[in-house]
């Protein structure tokens, strides 16, 4: 690391190295990106030039050169184990800077405006000198400009340390800023100046690559296309000749300084006219009376139709027969689009809402009903293709058959539909049958089949005067015991009655309860079952005298509490009661040891045998709550004896160790920094401080563990640390603990 002294120069100032780099921008538009075809419009251009040429600094030399300064700085390439973002030298305002710190420029020629640009950090807050960084929102690095030799200072921008910590203000970041207009004179003055600093050790900063530029180009613009030139220094302005493309093209505007180009483009699409729809209008029966309308879009506008050898200035054209038409499109600048348009002759005359009855039961008693739309009246109407026709639309007393509709307008249009009346006869019920109800559950069914009258059928089912259920197929399911009625209807309402009987079996009676024994044996009685039984239990534990028998004797292995059940598989039934052999009481309650002042609850381990609990403390719950040290006795019982069980209870004074030595080096052994024992803690605070008394970390969870982190989870130093421990146990004692421990990375 090297400290250089800077010094006012005027011989320095002189020798000031400058850089010109030029740049430019160019912008290419048209009066109109989008034409018509056959259309023309203008273009435009608008550009913009920058030279690098006002001040350039690195620090890459070892000194700073070319500045009005009076401060000792750092330059190296790693000050603070930061390199920049280069990774060459840069200045450093370190703990030999005294307050105010600046670095300021010799006067410079920014009349034409420019930018100013550089690399800048602040050191991170609280680290060690001189790598202290600033924190207070006044510490902060401020570039300004002086257009008076510095007499007075305007601000550009100012940059807060955001509290020290900030990642992007604690790492090189890049900037650049615009010239003010009120700084563009011919000696104009930059500094970076940080006005407060807590003393020399404390708020250190940096920076590096500085540049500022000012304009001053000479440019030349050229469209490529037709190679207009608008002349040396002019920057804006029309290309004076029209372009007229005949498709999407791209034009080319460069803009030049015999050394530096840059390059611009700007789009013309091409828009043709089109017809977007033509809608038409068949003619009607026998008419040359249709109609066809065209819409267009595109183009220039001004659009002129045909559909033969004469335009007109509308799409809309009538009196048109049946015939395949080429709609012709053309747009005031003689573009043009076609579409075919065909148009069908149609018979408007339409018959709707036909409808019949048919005959019933035999008769010649069908009619026959419709209505028409379109045509032109008076109509007549015939249901027999035309060989006779009637002035009205509805026919009755018709014999069963096939009638075809047809009605004709005083034009000659008709229309035609077909109808068919069916013959009728009345149904009959061939046979019927039905099956047994078992046990009540509404199992039964009713069977039957039927010919003659008109399908399909409808079957309806009675019992007594209440409607059971209806279908097509004549089959009913889930029938109670009892006598039905059972009809047919056909499709023209002719019927056929038949009663029928569904027969039943009783259910199983199965008096069955929950029963609780403190023997392991159960004598059933009482079950009654028509169709057979089987016994069944949830456990292999139980037995039976005879499963299949309607009232045996159950027998189980070992007391618990078990599910028996009785099934019919006939009659689907199905009874389950709990059997529960009692068995013995037992409990149990655990011996521990507490802090002086805790409550301790004991709790005696609960059996589902058990029925009641007495402890020696005369409580007759299953839990009780003790304070003092001594031996509690608890007694469980249920009806068939008793349990009981002692524990033994310790109070003692509690108490908090801390290590005093802790190596965060993660090889598993001494990590953190914890408390060795703990228990019984209420509340807890443990407050860690360095040597300066700074606060380093706060926990206030007993079970913390410090990894010799700080609060912004940076790796502090090694070296002494000073805890200062608060806590109360849960017996209300206060424990106050403080010490050093020392942190060892190695």
């Amino acid at each position: 690391m090297k400290l250089n002294s800077l010094l006012v120069s005027i011989a320095l100032l002189i020798g000031t190295a400058q850089t010109i780099q030029a740049q430019c921008t160019v912008v290419a538009s048209a009066q109109n990106t989008v034409i018509p075809c056959n259309g023309s419009t203008i273009l435009s251009v608008s550009g913009s030039g920058t030279s690098q040429v006002a001040f350039g600094e690195n620090f890459n030399s070892g000194q700073p050169v070319g500045w009005l300064f009076s401060q000792v700085v750092t330059i190296a390439n790693n000050t603070c184990g930061v390199p920049s973002l280069d990774g060459t030298d840069f200045m450093w305002m370190g703990d030999q800077s005294v307050a105010p710190r600046e670095m300021t420029t010799i006067p410079l020629d920014v009349s034409s405006g420019g930018q100013v640009c550089f690399d800048m950090r602040y050191a991170i807050q609280a680290q060690a000198s001189p790598c202290e960084g600033p924190d207070l929102a006044s510490e902060g690095v401020y570039v300004q400009y002086s257009t008076n030799a510095g007499l007075s200072w305007t601000t550009i921008q100012y940059w807060s340390p955001l509290g020290g910590y900030d990642p992007l203000m604690t790492s090189w970041q890049n900037y650049c800023l615009p010239i003010p207009a009120a700084a563009q004179t011919t000696a104009t003055q930059f500094r970076w100046t940080q006005l407060a600093v807590s003393g020399a050790p404390y708020d250190h900063w940096g920076l590096d690559n500085i540049m500022i530029t000012a304009t001053a180009p000479n440019y030349n613009i050229t469209w490529l296309h037709d190679n207009y030139s608008y002349g040396a220094g002019v920057y804006t302005g029309n290309d004076p000749t029209p372009v007229s493309p005949t498709g999407t093209t791209s034009y080319i505007v460069m803009m030049t300084d015999s050394i530096n180009t840059c390059y611009d483009t700007v789009t013309v699409s091409v828009s043709y006219p089109q017809i977007d729809s033509v809608t038409t209008v068949n003619p009607t029966c026998g008419s040359v009376n249709g109609s066809l309308t065209a819409t267009s879009s595109g183009g220039a506008g001004g659009y002129t139709y045909s559909i033969g050898a004469t335009f007109q200035p509308n799409g809309n054209f009538t009196n048109l027969d049946t015939a395949s038409y080429t709609v012709i499109m053309v747009d005031q600048n003689n573009c043009s689009d076609t579409m075919i348009a065909i148009l069908d002759g149609v018979d408007s005359l339409q018959i709707t809402n036909l409808t019949s009855v048919t005959t019933t039961c035999g008769l010649d008693n069908g009619t026959i009903d419709f209505d028409v739309v379109g045509g032109t009246p008076i109509f007549q109407y015939s249901i027999d293709n035309g060989s006779t026709y009637a002035a009205v639309s509805n026919f009755i007393n018709l014999a069963p058959g096939v009638y075809p509709i047809k009605v004709l307008d005083q034009n000659g249009c008709f229309d035609t539909e077909s109808i068919e009346i069916f013959p009728s006869t009345n149904p009959n019920i061939d046979n019927v049958s039905s099956t047994l109800e078992f046990c009540s559950l509404s199992d039964g069914v009713v069977t039957s089949t039927t010919s003659l009258g008109v399908t399909p059928y409808s079957f309806v089912l009675y019992q007594g005067p209440t409607l059971v259920s209806f279908n097509a197929n004549g089959t009913f399911t889930g029938l109670q015991s009892g006598d039905y009625s059972l009809l047919v209807v056909d499709q023209i309402g002719c019927v056929d009655s038949v009663t029928i009987t569904v027969d039943s079996i009783p259910a199983p009676v199965a008096p069955l309860q929950d029963t609780v024994l403190c023997n392991l044996t159960l004598q059933i009685n009482g079950v009654l079952s028509y169709t057979g039984t089987n016994w069944t239990s949830n456990s292999p534990l139980v037995n039976f005298s005879n499963a299949a028998g309607q009232n045996p004797t159950i027998v189980a292995d070992t007391a618990g509490i078990y599910s028996i059940t009785l099934t019919d598989s006939v009659c689907n039934f199905s009874e389950t009661f709990e059997l529960t052999f009692v068995a013995d009481p037992y409990t149990r309650v655990l011996d521990t040891t507490l802090c002086i002042g805790e409550t301790q609850v004991l709790a005696a381990i609960l059996q589902p045998q058990n029925t009641a609990y007495v402890w020696s403390t005369g409580a007759t719950t299953s839990t009780i709550s003790v304070t003092e040290s001594g031996n509690y006795i608890v007694t469980a019982s249920n009806m068939c004896g008793v349990s009981i069980d002692t524990a033994t209870i310790d109070f003692y004074f509690c108490d908090l160790e801390l290590p005093n030595v802790f190596t965060p080096n993660n090889d598993g052994e001494n990590d953190y920094f914890q408390l060795l024992f703990f228990g019984g803690i209420k509340t807890f605070n443990c407050t860690i401080l360095n040597r300066w008394g700074q606060v380093v970390r706060e926990y206030d969870n007993p079970a913390f563990m410090w990894d010799g982190k700080d609060e912004a989870q940076d790796d502090v130093l090694e070296g002494v640390y000073f805890y200062i421990v608060n806590a109360v146990s849960n017996g209300g004692n206060e424990i106050k603990k403080h010490g050093n421990v020392t942190l060892v990375r190695q």
